[in-house]
């Protein structure tokens, strides 16, 4: 049967702001008629300019074809250009889509270096680079500010704001006309999600051929990145260049040394090397050979030397910049060693090897590399020692006097090697079970289900009751969403409607491993997050939600250096450089919705002509600092709106 054809008219009413600006797209299915289209100067003795231009992207290339159909009209005060009066045809087909933009110029335009939002009053107080101009109750355009808001904020990471575009009103500016770089305006809430300006985002689009030389731009080593990285708050610029990136680095083997001690702090990822009068300044670059420095760690009460970095180790293989240096020590970021942690769905043990092999899902653990800690007795097994029959679970690994142990496993509370791995599943040594070699069963662990609990708000801590439940200061918990109940007056809610159950999908303990800490052999408290709700929580209700975890690798244990086993030059040095050349990069950025591109470096570019230092590099990628931007968006007196009568035909 047939499917009749539906009209729908459309009316586009929306104030044009400074730059391109994009209108309308027609909806999948549809064809559309726009029937009048006009930009009228709402402004004060001003002469604005527009550009029109019909868009058709084709879908299979992505190539766009521009039409003007008016180019740099001027409008003056009080009147308006009419830019459509009859027919015009856009289509979105398989094959193409049509798309309506409107390119402005317009006097008053400043661009903002900062935006502070404020929820729930959804006030935004704007600094401008320079002074804006405006006066309490003036109309105005914002455009293109980059904001970041929590995580879990259903999936949003950066929003570009406002979409669609809107005007506002000025509530207050900081000091007076004519000097205030400061105002604020009420631009409406966001259901409590906080929101963070960040500097405009840059998105790389291509690079010209050999934009880049190795020392500076008279060397002939070229080379051309495929992809570009720039973070604007730091003003590093990392290329992406497959397999050459240590190209751009120079080294001299007489520089290279062996350090005369070092300090590990896991918990922020720095290590501080010491070396006489070592003559090096921060940015100055250096690398380790894999092995080069050997230490202990409390991991397994220092018994064992580990050399590093390995192979696997973050900081293996990369240059990178040192800092805090002073006469005979300097600091470098080596990378965090933080905790991770996993559940075992399934394990088998075989007696006579001590091997036990353990599912904990995907993971990217080396065999003969990484080592792990179990959790005391998080494992269970059955089996027929003494004549037991399967009949008595028993938990592993276990403390001297344990469950009838006659000394500690071998597993418990050290640390133990992965023999093999898998995609899913990682095996361990564990020792053997001596006479009990019979077959081990091994026993899937419940959910813990909390018989009472308690939450307070301000720092985020939870308290669980479950008796005995085994979980030592160290482990973690995993709480399925929704299994914990509270209930609050928040909102003047009460009796049932009052109850509300956590975590929500939403919330920062959703999903997320928590780091626990034993209170009692029934208590525990995890950390999962604070709120501005400061109301009385009371415990109602629990569904057996709670998992603990099993294995743990990694961690910011202390670490003791053997500087006997440091390698002779196991550590290099380096002071390499690299230039762009002038408007080689071509990048797009939020300011205006990426919808026109910009070529780096300018010529009034810190990085112009310039021989910058690197500041990392590995085998595909180089970095160097371009400087830093504030910039983040434009505000402007609202000077034209635009509105247009649209006729759209859907077979959908």
């Amino acid at each position: 049967m047939a499917i009749a054809p539906v009209n729908k008219f459309i009316s586009i009413a929306v104030p044009v702001a400074p730059g391109q600006n994009k209108l309308y797209e027609v909806p999948t299915g549809t064809s559309a008629l726009v029937l009048y289209a006009q930009v009228a100067n709402v402004g004060v003795n001003t002469y604005p300019t527009v550009t029109f231009t019909q868009s058709r992207q084709t879908r299979s290339t992505g190539n766009t074809r521009d039409i003007r159909i008016i180019r740099d009209v001027e409008i003056p005060p009080n009147d308006a250009v009419i830019l459509i009066d009859g027919r015009m045809v856009l289509e979105k087909t398989p094959l193409v889509i049509d798309s309506l933009y409107i390119t402005s110029t317009q006097t008053g335009v400043t661009t903002i270096n900062d935006a502070v939002y404020d929820e729930p009053s959804g006030t935004v107080t704007v600094t401008t680079a320079g002074v804006h101009g405006f006066s309490v109750n003036s109309e105005i355009t914002i455009a293109g500010i980059a904001f970041t808001c929590p995580a879990k904020t259903a999936g949003i990471t950066t929003t570009i704001f406002p979409d669609p575009q809107k005007s506002y009103i000025v509530e207050s500016i900081v000091d007076s006309v004519g000097t205030s770089k400061t105002f604020t305006s009420i631009v409406g809430t966001s259901k409590g999600y906080k929101h963070v300006y960040n500097p405009a985002v840059h998105t790389f689009i291509r690079s010209a051929s050999n934009s880049l030389s190795k020392t500076n731009l008279s060397n002939a080593t070229k080379f051309t990145p495929t992809g570009v990285n720039y973070n604007p708050k730091t003003g590093i610029a990392s290329f992406t260049v497959p397999n050459q990136g240590l190209d751009f680095i120079t080294t001299d083997p007489a520089d290279d040394f062996k350090p005369t001690g070092a300090l590990y702090d896991g918990n922020v990822g720095i290590l501080t090397l010491t070396k006489s009068s070592h003559g090096f300044f921060n940015g100055d670059l250096i690398s380790f050979v894999d092995g080069a420095l050997t230490f202990t760690c409390d991991m397994d009460g220092d018994t064992n030397k580990k050399a590093y970095p390995r192979s696997t180790d973050p900081i293996s293989g990369r240059w990178v910049s040192i800092g805090n240096t002073t006469v005979n020590t300097f600091e470098v970021d080596v990378g965090k060693s933080p905790f991770n942690y996993y559940d075992v769905s399934a394990a088998e043990y075989d007696p006579v090897a001590g091997i036990a092999t353990l599912t904990i899902g995907s993971h990217d653990l080396v065999a003969g590399v990484t080592s792990v800690r179990l959790a005391t007795q998080s494992l269970t097994f059955t089996c027929t020692f003494d004549g037991d029959a399967h009949a008595t679970p028993k938990t592993y690994p276990r403390a001297s006097g344990t469950d009838g142990a006659g000394a500690d496993d071998p597993a418990y509370n050290d640390a133990v090697p992965i023999t093999s791995t898998t995609t899913t599943s990682i095996s361990l040594n564990v020792g053997t079970a001596n006479a009990n070699t019979g077959i081990h069963t091994f026993v899937p662990a419940t959910k813990l289900t909390p018989t009472a609990a308690t939450y307070d708000p301000v720092t985020g801590i939870l308290t669980c009751t479950v008796a005995s439940h085994k979980i030592d200061t160290g482990d973690a918990i995993k709480i399925d969403d929704g299994s914990i109940t509270f209930s609050c007056d928040y909102g003047c809610y009460s009796g049932v409607s009052s109850h509300k159950s956590y975590p929500r999908s939403t919330d920062p303990a959703s999903g997320e491993w928590l780091a626990a800490t034993k209170v009692d052999a029934n208590k525990f408290k995890v950390n999962v997050g604070s709120t501005s709700d400061l109301s009385i929580h009371t415990f109602q209700s629990a569904l057996a939600g709670i998992t603990r975890s099993v294995v743990k690798v990694g961690g910011a244990y202390p670490h003791t250096a053997v500087t006997a086993d440091f390698l002779t030059g196991g550590v290099k040095t380096s002071s390499s450089t690299l230039g762009i050349a002038t408007e080689s990069m071509i990048f797009t950025c939020t300011m205006d919705n990426n919808l026109t591109e910009h070529a780096y470096p300018r010529t009034t570019d810190p990085a112009h002509n310039t021989a910058l230092s690197i500041t990392e590099a590995d085998c595909n990628m180089v970095s160097v600092n371009v400087g830093i931007t504030s910039a983040g968006g434009q505000a402007a007196p609202l000077q034209m709106e635009f509105l247009a009568s649209i006729l759209e035909n859907s077979n959908a």
